[in-house]
């Protein structure tokens, strides 16, 4: 009877031993179930999150109404200045070089006049050419250099054979040759200042050209009544 009660309580105790460890096992197994649906639960809502969450990646980002695009592709161009020299045709720079040419001859014959004539009549005239060629050749630079064309700093070729003659003559040979070199020299440039009048293009030569031309045929006039004297 005794080992009857013995075995009974080792069986009992051998049964709740068994059932503690099934407990023990079963408790991990109900804790990751539990951990599993807490971590659905958790992207679930982060889910719903990022949905409700304005994208604010590059491609997801609007552009401010308004704004001026700066890329190059969306920069205006800013119109490109013209040389205004190409505006200038072949005429127009015959004109101006033959006008200054005649100015700078004017002014350094009339400049040994100065220095070499004894005759009051001939230095006056010369007085008067080198003001009024010296202040055509301003007015005509001015003109030449908005329009980006050099001016010849020279006589040129078809003068300088009078200035020549005049550095080698003296005396009344100088008056006489000085004053029939005036002459020729203010008609021949008569003659181009109204040719361009007559076929030039150009608005700002053509009213330089009709304020000048007068001025020259005075000149010449000029240089005619002194010869009478000589």
């Amino acid at each position: 009877m005794l080992y009857q009660k013995k075995l009974m309580k080792k069986f009992v105790g051998s049964f709740l031993g068994v059932a503690s460890v099934s407990i023990l096992i079963g408790l991990p197994g109900m804790a990751q179930a539990h951990y599993l649906q807490q971590s659905s639960s958790n992207s679930f809502s982060k889910s719903i999150i990022a949905q409700n969450t304005p994208d604010t990646t590059p491609s997801g980002t609007m552009s401010t109404p308004g704004t001026t695009d700066t890329t190059p592709s969306g920069t205006m161009s800013t119109p490109s200045t013209t040389n205004s020299n190409s505006s200038l045709n072949a005429l127009d720079k015959e004109f101006m070089t033959k006008a200054a040419q005649s100015d700078t001859t004017e002014i350094q014959t009339s400049q040994l006049a100065l220095k070499k004539s004894k005759d009051q009549a001939v230095k006056d005239f010369a007085q008067q050419m080198i003001q009024a060629h010296t202040n055509s050749t301003q007015e005509l630079t001015q003109i030449a250099s908005a329009k980006g064309f050099t001016l010849p700093k020279g006589v040129g070729s078809e003068n300088k054979p009078l200035l020549t003659k005049l550095q080698q003559t003296n005396g009344k040979s100088f008056d006489r040759a000085y004053m029939q070199g005036q002459l020729q020299a203010h008609t021949k440039t008569l003659a181009e200042y109204q040719k361009y009048i007559k076929q030039g293009q150009d608005s700002d030569l053509q009213a330089f050209a009709k304020k000048i031309a007068p001025v020259v045929a005075e000149h010449k006039q000029m240089a005619q009544k002194t010869i009478a004297k000589l």
